[in-house]
């Protein structure tokens, strides 16, 4: 985005874009973000903007930004712009959302259930043309897929450690422990992780990482994953404890979903809690990837609402694995 002012012919659709990502955000900061720009860019766009115009359209001196009434006309109107500029663009060349039209995205089974629907529905009003497919599958081969081409991106824990893919962190999810009702621990807060070496924890069959993830604890604990049940779901591991065959590290954003029919109670560790970090993963082409990085800041976005038991942290560290990594 350029920090210019508008020339005398106009308002410059950079700054049309400046504006529309101020209304639908009130926040410099996170329109900045939106737009894959500095704060300062943006706000130098807005100025320009009110000079090509010769109105006031933000009011700067609350906490928190307000559009002026000729602010919210304007924001109105440049919405309408440009969508016309963007649909005419889209005659010419590939429409301009992530990973194109259709967008691959594949998902973790031990994420999908639990956040993916505000995800999609954001993605949704973001994008109205765009036609999602999405595939849930195992770590391993959801890599698979990523590397052959058949997936545009993934969700999955972080880091993967695959070479020539590029991670960006959406959110950190805690793990709690989950016991029967009737459980000595049901209820408490504030444990230590050496609880574990103490409890006879279910686990997923092989290949869900979260098997891998929950066992890397234990060992940090002193603890052994003994049971000899296994199970396919989180669901199915939830039903195991509540007939009290053992008990489970959960991540807390499952918790709505598998503790809603009740029998089901929570203990959870004192901070810094175990857990993991839950990423998108994609594999950058010759100019990069900005449609991947916006994508994940709307998922971001989309999940950073009340109630939901992830940490959304600021999302712009990146990590890119060189090819040919170990």
């Amino acid at each position: 985005m350029s920090d210019a002012p508008a020339s005398a012919h106009g308002p410059t659709l950079a700054q049309l874009r400046a504006l529309v990502a101020l209304a639908d955000h009130l926040h410099f900061g996170q329109a900045a973000e939106e737009l894959g720009v500095s704060q300062p860019s943006v706000s130098a766009a807005i100025a320009g903007l009110e000079a090509a115009l010769g109105v006031a359209l933000a009011d700067r001196t609350s906490r928190r930004v307000v559009l002026t009434p000729a602010g919210e006309q304007a924001a109105a109107r440049a919405r309408r712009a440009l969508a016309e500029v963007d649909h005419l663009v889209g005659l010419a060349t590939q429409p301009a959302v992530p990973g194109g039209t259709p967008l691959r995205l594949g998902v973790i089974p031990t994420v999908a259930p639990y956040v993916l629907a505000p995800v999609l529905r954001a993605l949704g009003r973001r994008w109205p043309d765009l036609h999602l497919q999405v595939t849930e599958d195992q770590t391993a081969r959801l890599l698979d897929d990523l590397s052959a081409g058949n997936l545009d991106a993934i969700v999955l824990a972080l880091p993967t450690g695959a070479p020539g893919v590029v991670e960006v962190p959406l959110y950190w999810e805690d793990f709690v422990l989950l016991v029967p009702p009737e459980h000595p621990l049901a209820g408490k807060v504030g444990l230590s992780r050496a609880v574990l070496r103490d409890v006879r924890l279910l686990l997923l069959e092989e290949g869900h990482c979260l098997s891998g993830q929950v066992l890397d604890i234990c060992r940090q604990a002193g603890a052994v994953a003994d049971h000899p049940a296994r199970a396919a779901s989180l669901t199915t591991i939830a039903q195991l404890v509540a007939a009290g065959l053992g008990t489970t590290l959960l991540p807390a954003t499952a918790l709505p979903v598998e503790t809603r029919k009740g029998k089901l109670a929570v203990a959870r560790f004192r901070p810094p809690a175990p857990g993991r970090r839950i990423g998108l993963a994609f594999c950058p082409g010759p100019s990069g990837a900005p449609e991947h990085h916006q994508l994940a800041a709307y998922m971001r976005r989309a999940l950073d609402r009340p109630g939901f038991a992830g940490h959304i942290g600021p999302g712009t560290a990146v990590t890119e694995v060189p090819v040919g990594a170990p």
